[in-house]
């Protein structure tokens, strides 16, 4: 009889320890299985929720403070530096290191300029790159249309539109100093909460012509593929690019989010290691109690010429099948529950993680074989020729 053959027929004769021994394993295999699926999952869903915050880094010029002292007494503080970015040196930030990762760089102009006697704030866009950067805006009308052709097209904040009773299609007249525009609005912003309320949004080539500012803008709000770059490493390519610049990265709420999911990964994992050294023992146990049941067993064998290295496999054999068995049933399971509880803990639906099948296969067989370290120590110190007296 092969070796594998007396194996196989031993396992199936003790059913009740073999499935004992293969829960311990399979409960090992789907906690840490589920662990990995539900937190991949989450990581995956905070990256592509972090899409949705807007802009991750914020390009703009880089303002000195000169403190103003008279005496012993301050005076406040003074503000030195280029207040734009060169239009023309825009290209220059898909030069650095990382610009497979930028997702959108989207220029913006401010300033000030007056509505029927009253002064609102002018902020120019680019409306493709814009509307990427905010999917979250609820316009009353449509988007801005990128066309020269016809009025300048303009988005109206609700706190602006409200009180003036704006809404789509309404005329508008913009000036500033000796310049004048006129406007047509081509939605309103419902309210957000954030300062585009008080906005009035315009393409950049007519704010740049309002605020005689041509050629010029405020600064960039970049959007960077936070899982696929450091943020924070971008920022710093991104100001040796542009000198005089200044670029902050704004990914510290994503950052929070995901050490909340990495200290409850971390956790969860913890526990999962120890249930998987709890399983080993349960192995361990019931091979023990095997090798116990079958020493007149063994000690035939090694009388009729089986050698250490024969006894020692079989019983590796013996851990690797149940370890086989333990984390197939393992990965399914944990596959299962995985796809039930990641809704309600990080609400995201994780997919199959097929790639992590083998991995935990091969550690639950490396378990079961090292659980059989003490019982193949056991089976090693039986004497044949105690066996055969009793016999």
């Amino acid at each position: 009889m092969h070796l594998h053959s007396f194996v196989l027929k031993d396992v199936f004769r003790r059913k009740t320890k073999l499935v004992v021994a293969v829960l311990g394993v399979a409960v090992a295999a789907a906690a840490i299985v589920a662990v990995v699926t539900t937190f991949s999952a989450a990581t995956e869903g905070f990256h592509e929720a972090s899409n949705k915050f807007g802009a991750n880094i914020i390009v703009r010029p880089e303002v000195e403070s000169i403190p103003l002292v008279d005496g012993y007494t301050s005076m406040g503080s003074l503000y030195a530096g280029n207040n734009y970015i060169e239009e023309s040196d825009i290209p220059k930030i898909y030069n650095i290191k990382d610009n497979a990762s930028l997702s959108i760089v989207a220029p913006r102009l401010y300033g000030v300029a007056e509505l029927d006697g009253s002064s609102i704030v002018v902020m120019g866009v680019d409306p493709e790159q814009e509307k990427q950067l905010k999917p979250w805006w609820n316009i009353r009308g449509q988007w801005l249309s990128s066309e020269d052709t016809g009025p300048v097209e303009v988005l109206v904040g609700s706190d602006i539109a409200g009180p003036l009773g704006l809404g789509k299609g309404s005329m508008i007249a913009l000036s500033k100093d000796d310049q004048s525009l006129e406007a047509k609005i081509a939605g309103v912003i419902e309210s957000t909460g954030g300062n585009e309320d008080a906005y009035i949004i315009m393409p950049l080539a007519a704010s740049q012509y309002l605020l005689s500012q041509e050629g010029k803008v405020s600064s960039l709000e970049v959007r960077a593929l936070c899982n696929a770059c450091p943020v924070e490493d971008m920022s710093q390519q991104i100001e040796g690019a542009f000198p005089g610049l200044e670029a902050r990265a704004m990914s510290q709420i994503v950052q929070n989010e995901m050490m909340v999911v990495d200290h409850t990964k971390s956790s969860a994992m913890a526990v999962s290691i120890i249930t998987l050294l709890v399983s080993t023992l349960t192995v361990a146990s019931t091979m023990l109690a095997s090798v116990n049941e079958k020493i007149k067993e063994i000690g035939i064998m090694r009388a009729i010429g089986a050698s250490d290295m024969q006894i020692v496999s079989m019983l590796f054999l013996e851990g690797g099948i149940i370890g086989l068995v333990g984390g197939s049933i393992g990965f399914l399971v944990g596959t299962l529950a995985s796809y039930a509880a990641a809704p309600m803990l990080v609400s995201v639906t994780p997919d199959p993680m097929w790639d992590v099948l083998i991995p935990v296969v091969a550690i639950c067989m490396l378990t079961g074989m090292i659980a059989s370290l003490a019982p193949a120590r056991r089976a090693l110190g039986i004497d044949p020729a105690e066996v055969l007296r009793s016999v």
